[in-house]
């Protein structure tokens, strides 16, 4: 049989939209928010919030402290210098948005069909335990996803890409069991699931071009508009 597994942030909900509402309330007055892409901004913030979580992990970096790190050094990748007080303002709204999360549509619609047919399903995330389990609260997963399989790095010890927290998730399925994961980042999810030796669709949202010695997916999608169908399909294959 194969489980399911689920990344949360930007897989389960689109994380642009309350990033795109914080930036609009917290900087909408200033010139340079209309002459630069948010969608660019986005995937910069991304990708500093991704290189300096392995710092937040080992208290190198506090999460106070990588939190405003990852917007102010987006903002001047392009170039545009915001004080780190303009950054801490950015992200109390932008935590604050954050708890109005609800799950995109499609999930939904994946989710309930996987219920209805008794597939396993489970979650793996990084970040803070408490952090994680608040968003999904807020999103309602444990109405499809039973609390128990849900694994976030601080609790687990482990966090993505590293193997480990793969294999984690692994132990508490029957052993038989294949695996399905369904994340949007290339470096914690694609790369870490290939080298778990798991099955990967890659939500890849911000259309990051692959070159021909990195790891491949087993599947790329740029949205969710045939999630469901994708991952039912690599069901059927079984």
């Amino acid at each position: 049989m194969t489980v399911v597994v689920f990344d949360v942030d930007d897989t389960l909900y689109d994380q642009f939209s309350p990033f795109e509402l914080a930036m609009i309330k917290n900087f909408g007055e200033k010139k340079w928010l209309s002459e630069i892409s948010l969608r660019k901004l986005y995937q910069l913030f991304r990708y500093h919030s991704d290189l300096a979580f392995p710092d937040t992990v080992s208290g190198a970096l506090s999460l106070k402290d990588m939190r405003v790190y990852r917007i102010q050094a987006a903002l001047n990748d392009l170039g545009i210098g915001e004080s780190k007080e303009a950054c801490q303002a950015f992200q109390d709204c932008y935590f604050y948005e954050q708890n109005q999360l609800v799950l995109h549509p499609e999930m939904v619609r994946l989710l309930t069909i996987l219920d209805e047919k008794k597939v396993l399903t489970g979650l793996l995330t990084n970040g803070p335990t408490e952090h994680q389990q608040l968003k999904i609260e807020q999103l309602g997963v444990s109405k499809w996803i039973s609390e128990d399989t849900h694994h976030i790095s601080e609790s687990i010890g482990y966090s993505k890409p590293d193997v480990s927290a793969f294999k984690v998730v692994e132990t508490i399925y029957p052993d038989n069991s294949q695996f399905l994961y369904v994340g949007d980042s290339y470096e914690n999810d694609v790369i870490g699931a290939k080298k778990a030796g798991w099955q990967i669709v890659w939500l890849n949202k911000n259309n990051k071009r692959l070159t021909q010695e990195m790891i491949k997916p087993d599947v790329v999608l740029s949205s969710y508009d045939n999630i469901v169908e994708t991952v039912l399909g690599l069901l059927q294959e079984e």
